[in-house]
């Protein structure tokens, strides 16, 4: 291990019981789940939300609803690390705050300037319609951009934060806790609506996102860089262009040649999938021959 991430994971070398780390995870789901629904639950009566009900996130206000209950998600996840392991929010992101704000930054410049220029990979404007006029688009995005935020931060604590550095002090096999986080990471994004192939590519497009985030955080010590890609990578589905109608209430366009067109979404979803195994390939790659030399 090097010396960034040696000190990534002290805080979480006095904790060896597997089943406390068990029981954390099982608590979080549970409380997580059910507080989660019945937010959502309140919130679609309250406002009248009839899509919630289906699982439709269609307009500003619903997919701000989605984001919220992230908020539950990194609560909860707090209280029961704060009550079962006494560690608080510092610990699970790594020390340094300047590095850390300084590793978000310029995950976020990196990405976004390849997102930018990958934007041919995408299809082109005659596909692609407008879905908020830009001025209307501006006044959601500072709360959309604060809720998703949330929402990355949480995922990127429990994933690359927690269980990363819980796994890394009972196994020292990098690709054991690299690989294991990313595959419940992206077991957790399977959505059987879309079918069982494409639901499974995206739970290989997201686990190998999810290896990337975790090879980022192992070589930098903390999560700043993680939270920075994620957060570009959300942004650009959530925000920019929307492929899926179910989250499409934030984007400013949105593809509606890929709703309901389960052959075209499979298409989109394995080029997904190669381009990203690939990029995954070259950077580790890079990474690698970088340390090395």
């Amino acid at each position: 291990m090097n010396k960034n991430f040696t000190q990534f994971i002290e805080p979480a070398n006095s904790e060896h019981r597997w089943w406390i780390v068990g029981l954390t995870l099982i608590l979080w789901a549970i409380f997580y789940m059910v507080l989660s629904s019945f937010f959502i639950l309140i919130m679609s009566n309250l406002l009248s939300l009839d899509n919630l009900k289906y699982g439709l996130f269609t307009t500003p206000i619903e997919v701000y609803v989605l984001l919220s209950t992230f908020l539950i998600w990194l609560v909860v996840f707090l209280i029961l690390v704060k009550l079962f392991h006494k560690r608080g929010l510092n610990s699970l992101i790594g020390k340094s705050k300047l590095i850390f704000f300084k590793n978000f930054i310029y995950a976020i410049i990196i990405s976004g300037i390849f997102i930018i220029s990958s934007q041919n990979l995408i299809p082109n404007n005659e596909k692609i319609i407008e879905n908020l006029r830009f001025s209307k688009w501006l006044s959601v995005l500072p709360l959309g951009m604060f809720l998703m935020f949330i929402q990355v931060s949480a995922e990127e604590l429990l994933f690359r934060g927690y269980l990363q550095q819980q796994l890394a002090t009972w196994v020292k096999s990098r690709w054991f806790f690299m690989v294991v986080p990313s595959l419940i990471f992206g077991l957790m994004h399977y959505d059987g609506t879309m079918g069982i192939k494409i639901g499974l590519i995206v739970v290989a497009v997201t686990g190998i996102l999810g290896l990337f985030l975790a090879d980022l955080t192992y070589r930098t010590g903390n999560l700043g860089a993680a939270i920075g890609v994620h957060f570009a990578n959300n942004f650009s589905a959530m925000f920019w262009v929307s492929y899926q109608e179910q989250i499409s209430g934030l984007s400013r366009y949105i593809a509606p040649e890929f709703f309901n067109k389960p052959k075209m979404f499979h298409e989109a979803a394995l080029s997904m999938l190669i381009t990203t195994a690939i990029l995954f390939l070259i950077y580790f790659f890079i990474m690698e021959w970088r340390e090395r030399r």
